[in-house]
């Protein structure tokens, strides 16, 4: 690795070699998982932890990559940290500017005899989510179901070097059952902007890990943005009060132009029935579906208030979209569109 750019937005920086690191960089994170599985299954047994056992493998690579790495800043070096969630291990490792995880467990049986050696039981690179290692990654122990299989939160960012980022919630369950099953109980993405104040459009929730009830914020990028950050942001609430979790709530920060944007995305997509679920009528719908032109976007957006429950929203500069949308009693609808 140390061929390469420390970081490949910072200086120095603009190598071409310095922008195809990945998989020499999952290369080292598998080695490094091998290391900590030898480790945890060295025999004789010793009295360490599971924890500590691992720890003293990962430190050994840490201080080799102070060595070989010496030129890099130390944060771009080689660094972990360890979930320790009996009867599992999830190691989040870092270098250079990419993080990933790998989760260790001891499953009952393998090929119908009973274990008693540690596993990989998985990683983030199992996840559709995770087609490129992430740039920012933080692990949280989540609630245990009545079975107390071990549970937790992987919040991913991704990055360029510069403009808006993307944001990856993934929670995950292993049990040490029969050969030991390992899964995602949650997948959600999104965005986040640069700034997380624009008047009006203000992102909405915090992250909350700890209890049965988690909620996970995120943006999305709309036909309603006129920036380049995105102008609607939910934040989800499940439940993982049981062994099944579950959705309870999403909540947005302009509910009031969430129809218009949604009718407009599957307009886009020519789907009726998709966009009469933000419609007030079948006319408006089938209206929306033949009116609304591919990749439309704002470029300016007017909301004016006409009484407490119905609002006008323009988009564009000449053509105009325009839409009227009124509050029910639970939630938003257009019920108007016209054009220029």
């Amino acid at each position: 690795m140390a061929q390469f750019s420390p970081d490949p937005c910072g200086p120095p920086y603009g190598d071409e070699k310095d922008w195809h690191a990945n998989n020499v960089e999952l290369q080292l994170f598998s080695r490094a998982a091998d290391a900590v599985m030898q480790a945890l299954n060295a025999s004789p047994a010793t009295s360490d932890s599971p924890e500590q056992r691992a720890t003293v493998a990962l430190k050994t690579l840490e201080q080799m990559s102070a060595k070989i790495n010496a030129a890099w800043p130390s944060e771009n070096r080689f660094h972990f940290s360890i979930l320790d969630l009996p009867p599992a291990l999830v190691v989040k490792m870092s270098i250079r500017v990419h993080e990933g995880f790998f989760v260790f467990g001891m499953p009952e049986e393998v090929s119908g005899k009973p274990s008693h050696s540690w596993q990989i039981a998985g990683s983030n690179g199992e996840s559709s989510n995770f087609t490129v290692p992430p740039s920012e990654f933080n692990l949280y122990a989540l609630h245990r179901g009545p079975s107390g299989n071990a549970r937790f939160l992987a919040k991913a960012i991704y990055s360029g070097c510069a403009g808006s980022i993307g944001v990856s919630y993934d929670a995950y369950e292993w049990s040490p059952k029969g050969m030991g099953e390992f899964g995602s109980i949650i997948e959600q993405e999104g965005s986040f902007g640069l700034d997380d104040k624009v008047p009006e459009f203000e992102q909405i929730g915090k992250l909350q890990t700890e209890g049965p009830l988690i909620t996970l914020p995120y943006c999305w990028f709309s036909a309603i943005d006129t920036w380049d950050n995105p102008s609607l942001c939910a934040v989800d609430t499940y439940d993982l009060a049981a062994d099944v979790v579950r959705f309870r709530s999403r909540a947005y920060n302009r509910p009031d132009l969430v129809p218009v944007a949604l009718a407009i995305e599957y307009a886009e997509k020519r789907d009726y029935p998709a966009v009469l679920g933000y419609c007030a009528s079948e006319d408006l719908a089938r209206a929306l579906v033949r009116e609304i032109a591919p990749g439309m976007g704002a470029e300016d957006l007017r909301v004016t208030r006409i009484s407490n429950v119905k609002e006008r929203v323009e988009l564009g500069d000449p053509p105009v979209y325009e839409f009227v949308v009124e509050k029910r009693p639970d939630r938003w609808v257009v019920v108007s569109f016209t054009t220029e």
